[in-house]
């Protein structure tokens, strides 16, 4: 199976340090599918890394970037993500559970089917849990592709992505046929090629027809 790997730059660094990284990996791009922008983003709007963005895009990668939950101006940066950077907006956000405050957010990524990874273990910590799982469970209602992932679990206790489906079931009441449904939604707005794709979508099945009795 071919791994592909999502090149990450540092929020804190300089945009222009970005893409003196950029054009280093490319030589590797065989090894990539898409950019991504994480670490400290106090005061470090999506739009200073637009350029390294629009660069990726034309190169034709994925664009991905974090938006962090109860952090300030965090609905402008979503909103930046979705909507402007790279010259149109991301094809999935990291993170981004305050959309779900804000419809207009909520209504564009639905829209356009960007992709949400959500990570709840980290969230309990900033939000109320009614928040976390209530907006959780507001972006899956609206129909918004969402994806239960991990969060630095070697640092975090109980972070593992298992560990995330488990909390969304004891505290968010997902029921085992909508857990099935993040799995599916998951897939969908992978990145990886068709032929992995059809490849994981058929485990899913088989799986289910182990614990799901006939």
């Amino acid at each position: 199976m071919k791994v592909n790997y999502i090149m990450c730059f540092l929020r804190d660094v300089s945009p222009e340090e970005a893409m003196e990284h950029y054009e280093l990996a490319l030589p590797y791009r065989e090894m990539i599918v898409g950019i991504g922008l994480d670490s400290n983003e106090y005061d470090r709007p999506p739009m200073l890394f637009d350029e390294v963005y629009r660069r990726a895009r034309k190169d034709e990668f994925k664009l991905t970037c974090h938006c962090d939950v109860a952090q300030k101006d965090t609905h402008e940066h979503i909103r930046q993500v979705i909507c402007e950077i790279g010259g149109g907006g991301a094809d999935r956000v990291d993170h981004g559970l305050d959309a779900a405050e804000v419809p207009e957010l909520l209504e564009v990524i639905k829209e356009k089917k960007i992709g949400m990874t959500l990570c709840p273990w980290a969230y309990v910590r900033h939000h109320k849990e009614e928040n976390v799982f209530g907006y959780v469970r507001r972006l899956f209602t609206a129909g918004v592709l969402v994806n239960i992932s991990s969060d630095s679990p070697a640092y975090v206790e109980s972070n593992w992505v298992v560990d995330n489906l488990s909390l969304l079931q004891m505290k968010g009441g997902f029921t085992n046929e909508e857990i099935v449904k993040v799995q599916r939604n998951s897939l969908e707005m992978c990145w990886a090629g068709e032929d992995v794709k059809a490849e994981m979508g058929e485990k899913i099945e088989r799986f289910l027809e182990q614990i799901v009795p006939k």
